[in-house]
């Protein structure tokens, strides 16, 4: 592309882009220093990468809001774009402003030959709420001075596109709207994260989805627009059989990945691209000189009928030869199938020289695309489940049965609660293209059942869909107010018990699961039970989501204080352990306890039974461990004993064990109807005795002392105490219980005294 003299000297292009792009590309700041100087750095918060002989290497975190505008910018530098500016002070002149304006600083700017992209970068440290109103305003103020002014610079002219980038910025419904009229691009923390994914697949020809999406409806300029084609008809829809370069296919094609980008329009099924299976039909391509002969199959989106020009008298026979005039507008033709083979010629020699095979069809209805990507894909590669729950809202459109309706409409939620800005689950839910546990450790498939199962918004019976406290009205509404209501109830746990919700599904981590969403949400079922009970209403009809929140939150607060002041092995003990159909009924009866231990009236149907079992549980579990604890402190005690004084003559214990304490249990041996040894009848507090004496404490304080902060001997020995206690207790029998906490005492013993005996 040709540019202006005028042009000025804060854009570069080629290798200066390149050079450019190695440290936009990091994360961190890194230099080189002398040792000496490592401490006025480090106190600074740079930290050590490695040390040389005389220097030092070291680096740190850029900055949250360079480092949105370097990701930003390495992204369009690695998808092609031809000048871009060279630092972070770049500002355009605005031409024409009266009265007259300094130039713009922009964070990022992007030419090639078709298009500009005139970026503001917004980011936050944490996901947070934040109103861009004026900064939007500002910007529709100056589109036209900015877009003269880049025009003066490039003959091209190109097309001027205005991007807003955020990071962990929460948009308000206002500021999206104002910015789609304004004409102003929104991409968000998922949006680029996808055409990085992208980028690392396919290269630069990710471009073509950028401009499909940032271009959306406007001309491909110097697109040829003519090819011969058949067409014909079957099943009631037109469709043309053509042949046509794959580049020219590309500039007018669009791939409708599951992904944050588009995942709540209508008719997104695709999943992302494989690199694997990209260069294995690039490099088959390339052996065969250009030939893949099985046809992409596309879906013509358009306002208008193609035009298509019979090419000779018009026969019987429906199907005819002719030329078809191609849509010559960005985002038109939509891929069914064969997105592999379509950028596995993008990747290949023959983009420009070869020839790919298409079928493509005229303005299906999206619910239709999705039927035949399903059908076309089922019959090889199996759709995975996670993508036929997105799916279902397409699939069942047409179907108005009951179930129909009740599986469409709690897909549609579970899909809403993950692509919400305002919901704790937001970044959470694992989709096809991003499928990482640690981070989201909720998927699709598993949070849709949660809703369902909690029957929040209804159930079926007998064949009926009988709705449930969240429907109102009708389908559309209720969806809307349900995702509001559940996710206002899940910030209750994400909010005032961060700790646990952000720990997922690592140790100690229960709440940000699919087992503890679902039972988050099946507890809140019964909540709202009681509080409709207790007001004597008849629904939550007249109720807005925050007040239904309300209302519950008295109930759901003692379960936010558990997690709150719970430790993770308290977590660990109380909600894991449980496995299939009757884990997530056991997780729920588990927080309505804590919730029932705080008012006594809130007390479910089989909330008892639970009580009862989970007790009769945790005492057979106790007493097990109370016992294998006695008998590994017995064998310690013994050996190490046996070992200070001796196994002759029982040395060990005439002179291990104090006057008292064998006496006692002489007597125990004399008058048990069973027999046995003295020693066997030594107890717990026995064992504390014998440790505790002067004689024996330098052998037993460091076996002992399970609390090192611990000084004095009592403080050391406190533990055996309450574990006689808890062993009395355990040991008799009767409707005895054990707490959580007591549990949790005991499993942090048995790891003490595995450790001693190792």
């Amino acid at each position: 592309m040709d540019i202006q003299a005028d042009c000025p000297a804060g854009l570069i292009s080629g290798d200066e882009i390149q050079r450019k792009l190695r440290d936009r590309r990091k994360a961190f700041f890194e230099k080189t220093i002398p040792t000496a100087q490592e401490g006025h750095y480090t106190n600074d918060n740079w930290e050590v990468v490695r040390y040389n002989k005389r220097t030092v290497r070291i680096r740190k975190s850029k900055p949250v809001a360079q480092q949105l505008e370097d990701d930003t910018w390495s992204l369009l530098a690695r998808i092609g774009f031809q000048y871009m500016n060279e630092g972070r002070q770049f500002a355009i002149p605005l031409s024409g402003m009266k009265p007259a304006v300094p130039p713009k600083q922009i964070d990022v700017l992007g030419v090639d030959d078709d298009t500009a992209l005139v970026i503001e970068c917004k980011a936050s440290a944490t996901k947070r709420r934040r109103s861009l109103q004026r900064d939007l305003n500002e910007t529709r103020g100056l589109q036209d001075a900015l877009r003269q002014t880049i025009h003066g610079w490039f003959e091209s002219r190109p097309r001027v596109c205005f991007v807003y980038v955020t990071r962990n910025i929460v948009w308000s419904r206002q500021d999206l709207m104002r910015a789609k009229s304004n004409q102003i691009i929104v991409i968000r923390d998922g949006q680029l994260q996808y055409y990085n994914r992208l980028i690392d697949i396919i290269g630069s020809a990710a471009r073509h989805q950028l401009q499909a999406d940032l271009l959306q409806d406007s001309t491909v300029q110097g697109l040829r627009g003519t090819v011969p084609a058949l067409r014909g008809t079957f099943g009631g829809k037109t469709f043309y059989q053509f042949a046509i370069e794959p580049e020219r296919l590309l500039k007018i094609s669009y791939i409708s990945h599951r992904t944050r980008i588009d995942a709540s329009s209508v008719g997104t099924y695709q999943r992302l691209l494989r690199k694997k299976r990209l260069r294995d039909i690039a490099r088959h391509i390339d052996e065969t000189g250009g030939i893949f002969p099985t046809s992409v199959v596309v879906n013509f989106r358009l306002s208008r009928r193609l035009r298509f020009d019979i090419a000779g008298p018009s026969a019987d026979d429906p199907t005819v030869l002719g030329t078809l005039h191609l849509p010559n507008r960005y985002k038109s033709a939509w891929v069914i199938d064969g997105q592999h083979r379509l950028y596995g010629f993008a990747l290949s020699d023959w983009a420009r020289r070869g020839k790919i095979p298409v079928l493509a069809f005229e303005n299906l209805d999206p619910a239709d695309e999705v039927r035949m990507f399903v059908d076309i894909n089922s019959k090889q590669v199996k759709v995975p489940r996670s993508l036929l729950v997105e799916l279902e809202p397409e699939l069942s459109v047409v179907d108005n049965s009951p179930d129909a309706r009740y599986r469409r409409l709690h897909s549609q939620i579970a899909i809403d609660l993950s692509e919400s800005d305002h919901s704790p689950l937001w970044d959470r839910v694992s989709t096809e293209w991003e499928t990482d546990g640690k981070r989201r450790p909720v998927t699709l498939p598993q949070l849709a059942q949660g809703v369902r199962g909690s029957q929040l918004v209804g159930s079926i019976r007998v064949g009926a869909f009988h709705f449930g406290h969240l429907y109102l009205r009708d389908d559309q509404t209720t969806r809307e107010r349900a995702r509001e209501v559940i996710e206002r109830y899940l910030s209750l746990f994400s909010d005032g018990a961060p700790a646990h919700w952000d720990k997922e599904s690592g140790h100690g981590g229960f709440l940000c699961t699919n087992l503890g969403v679902a039972a988050l949400l099946r507890a809140f079922k019964e909540m709202l039970d009681h509080v409709i009970s207790t007001r004597g209403e008849d629904g939550l009809h007249g109720y807005s989501p925050d007040a239904i929140v309300e209302m519950a939150r008295p109930l759901a607060e003692p379960v936010v204080r558990w997690f709150r002041e719970a430790s993770d092995a308290e977590v660990m003990e109380r909600f894991r352990g449980h496995y299939g159909s009757g884990a997530i009924p056991a997780y729920a009866f588990g927080l309505m306890e804590i919730v029932h231990r705080s008012n006594a009236e809130f007390a479910p149907k089989g909330l008892e039974d639970h009580i009862q079992q989970y007790n009769a549980k945790t005492l057979s579990y106790a007493r097990e461990l109370t016992a294998e604890i006695e008998d590994s402190i017995r064998g310690i005690t013994i050996s190490t004993l046996e070992h200070k004084y001796g196994t002759a003559n029982n040395s060990w214990w005439r002179e291990g064990v104090p006057q008292k304490v064998r006496g006692a249990a002489a007597l125990k041996a004399e008058t048990s109807t069973e027999g046995g040894e003295s020693h066997q009848f030594l107890d717990l507090l026995d064992y504390k005795k014998i440790a505790e004496w002067s004689k024996n404490w330098p052998s037993f304080q460091d076996l002992w002392s399970v609390e090192k902060s611990a000084r004095s001997k009592a403080d050391r020995l406190a533990w055996m105490d309450k574990l006689s206690g808890i062993r009395n207790r355990v040991s008799h029998s009767g409707r005895r219980r054990v707490t959580s906490e007591e549990v949790v005492f005991l499993e942090r013993i048995w790891e003490h005294v595995e450790k001693t005996i190792k």
